[in-house]
């Protein structure tokens, strides 16, 4: 059953330099469909010290609300799935970070393959109030929660852009 994902996501020049996180991982994400309304998409989550983890996911809609279906797999399955994706097509890799911020937590993203150096911020919130009531830090950029451009699936096209559009 899809749930409701409900979260923001900001641009970030530079973190502050006394910011902690509390945990960090490298993530590798591919793509199975993509299309203007939907994506299904497939991630390896790599943390040291720790049993990579694999899951599929499928997002429909745009905005600030999306459903969701996720589904951990484990990397038999992974494998598998990733045969589908042609081999010349690169996963969008980044360097996740989730730090405590008031009673949220936020997730900083650096992309670290796009074709220039980007910070993404996203928080998360339980209703649509509770994310029409957050007030972004000073250190949160412009904010592109609306901006398709920012969305993982069209920077994944984006990197991928000439093999996909001059096969």
């Amino acid at each position: 059953m899809p749930l409701e994902e409900i979260e923001r996501v900001f641009v970030v020049n530079a973190l502050p330099e006394d910011l902690v996180p509390f945990e960090k991982k490298m993530v590798y994400q591919n793509y199975l469909i993509s299309t203007d309304e939907k994506e299904t998409r497939i991630r390896r989550q790599v943390e040291e010290g720790k049993e990579d983890k694999c899951d599929i996911t499928i997002k429909e809609g745009n905005g600030l609300t999306r459903k969701v279906v996720k589904k951990r797999i484990n990397e038999q399955t992974y494998l598998e799935l990733e045969k589908n994706i042609p081999k010349k097509y690169e996963p969008i890799i980044k360097f996740r970070q989730f730090f405590a911020l008031g009673n949220s937590q936020v997730m900083i993203d650096d992309f670290v393959n796009t074709k220039d150096p980007l910070l993404l911020a996203e928080v998360e919130f339980n209703t649509k109030e509770e994310a029409a009531e957050f007030i972004p830090p000073l250190w949160f950029g412009k904010e592109v929660t609306y901006d398709d451009n920012f969305k993982n699936k069209n920077l994944w096209k984006k990197l991928n852009q000439d093999l996909i559009f001059n096969k």
